[in-house]
């Protein structure tokens, strides 16, 4: 114990943060119509239905434990996103595979690394326990502040914990989607066209909390409860009817490429225009938060640095990584991108400069030179193998979760004693230290 308490005891938030902690007020605006007249009634009846006793932070915590059992279970049973096909015998007959599947087995011997991509027929009886999971996650999810407020327990830990979770629960919904509808021609989602709608989900989320960043107020997307609801639905029907029910073309366009479209349109078109537009008005009427424009945009560049480094690895890797590690790369992704986020959270609750570049960057840039640039007369070209770039990709992922959860855990630990709370407890408070 006395290890695990030095292990987790670093301090990640100074005297300055701790202060504007104090200092904080929650200010939110949630406009959505699907959210005031469907989503807050319901919780308001479901939210009197807790125990006085029970921690709010626990129900963030649950809801959050619900969207890893579903990334735990897609993982599992459909590693690559091959997962669909109508029977077993589709599995094993080679004309059924897709172009990506036959190169990738045709050359085994080339990358030594690479799982079977043969389909794993997902059984149906899962798709009712993600569509349980989803319910769940995004009810507690919705519930934890009106359980805050109804026992008295509100404090800026638990929108921090709360945002901090919501930051990391951003990569679960696209991945979600990528195993609905699959990459099995021609109806799937490439790897790529999946990125994509990843960081337009990321953006999103970064977007708002770079606008409160500079306007001290958040406003919640209107995408988020409809993307939440949205899900527990496909999963619901899939478990109903299969994955073959949404293989079917709207007019001229697959149903898979309208759904792109409509993430698109609800990411882009009613997100990046808004919080804009709330910045600039923020800025002209003399109450945006920073002191400069430079200020102001300082807590992207972390996020755009992010970006282009990864679409550099997924251009010019000789193996083309995206394809071949799909769910690994997707992890890492968003693994960073919540690092980055929580920080610009803490940043914007304690009224501080956020940092422009996150450490875990570094080891990242690194990797990716490496296998991106021409380093075949090099000392390092041994080293530099299709194997070694797929492992890196694990040491990555492994070792960015690790800080990451290091982070939040120190970071906790840290705004709990100062609070002198408990996180999951609100029964009772720790012994005040003595000086």
């Amino acid at each position: 114990m006395g290890l695990l308490h030095k292990l987790f005891s670093y301090q990640y938030i100074t005297h300055e943060h701790l202060a504007g902690l104090d200092r904080y007020k929650y200010s939110c605006i949630d406009s959505s119509p699907l959210s005031r007249y469907v989503m807050h009634p319901f919780w308001n009846f479901l939210v009197e239905l807790y125990p006085k006793w029970l921690a709010p932070n626990l129900l963030t915590f649950v809801g959050f434990l619900c969207l890893i059992v579903n990334f735990l279970l897609f993982s599992i049973y459909d590693y690559s996103f091959y997962g669909y096909c109508a029977n077993q015998e589709d599995c094993v007959n080679l004309q059924n595979l897709t172009k990506n599947q036959l190169y990738f087995q045709n050359n085994l011997n080339k990358f030594e690394t690479i799982p079977s991509y043969i389909c794993s027929c997902i059984p149906q009886w899962l798709w009712m326990v993600l569509s349980v999971c989803q319910f769940l996650s995004h009810h507690l999810d919705g519930t934890d502040g009106k359980q805050a407020r109804r026992t008295g327990s509100s404090s800026p830990l638990g929108e921090l914990f709360d945002h901090g979770l919501d930051s990391w629960a951003t990569l679960f919904l696209p991945v979600a989607l990528f195993s609905i509808f699959g990459r099995n021609e021609p109806f799937g989602i490439t790897a790529f066209s999946m990125y994509g709608l990843l960081w337009l989900i990321l953006g999103s989320f970064i977007i708002s909390h770079w606008e409160k960043y500079n306007t001290g107020v958040l406003f919640l997307p209107w995408s988020y409860d409809l993307s939440q609801v949205g899900m527990t639905f496909l999963f619901f029907g899939t478990f109903l009817f299969g994955q073959k029910i949404w293989y079917f073309r709207i007019g001229p366009i697959l149903f898979t490429q309208f759904v792109v479209v409509v993430i698109y349109v609800a990411s882009i078109g009613l997100s990046l225009p808004f919080s804009l537009y709330n910045m600039y008005v923020a800025y002209t009427n003399k109450s945006f938060k920073q002191k400069s424009i430079y200020e102001g945009v300082r807590p992207i560049f972390s996020t755009l640095y992010l970006f282009v480094v990864q679409l550099i690895w997924i251009k010019y890797s000789k193996i083309n990584i995206l394809d071949l590690e799909p769910r690994a790369f997707f992890w890492l992704t968003g693994t960073l991108f919540s690092n980055i986020s929580c920080r610009l959270i803490v940043a914007q609750m304690t009224s501080t400069r956020c940092q422009i570049f996150n450490w875990t960057l570094i080891p990242l840039t690194v990797i990716v030179s490496m296998f991106t640039l021409n380093l075949e007369k090099s000392v390092f070209a041994p080293f530099l193998t299709p194997r070694s770039e797929v492992y890196s990709l694990y040491f990555m992922s492994v070792l960015i979760t690790l800080a990451h959860i290091h982070y939040g855990i120190c970071m906790v630990r840290q705004i709990c004693d100062h609070l002198n709370i408990y996180c999951f407890n609100i029964t009772s408070k720790p012994m005040k230290k003595s000086d």
